[in-house]
């Protein structure tokens, strides 16, 4: 038979279960915005320079 603790610990336990879950979830999906803002970047600028140089020559000269 279950005692009068269960009452209060077994919700206690759901609760930090939930706050924990929400702080951990909150805070990965913040690291994963910023992880895209800097792919996002990096990718720009590699565009960037590739737009920035010369082509490499296609057949290289005869001599």
């Amino acid at each position: 038979m279950p005692t009068s603790s269960h009452i209060f610990y077994i919700p206690l336990v759901l609760l930090v279960g939930l706050v924990l879950g929400l702080f951990m979830g909150r805070r990965s999906a913040f690291l994963q915005q910023q992880e895209d803002e800097r792919r996002k970047k990096r990718e720009a600028e590699r565009k960037a320079r590739a737009a920035a140089s010369p082509p490499p020559p296609k057949d290289p000269p005869v001599p």
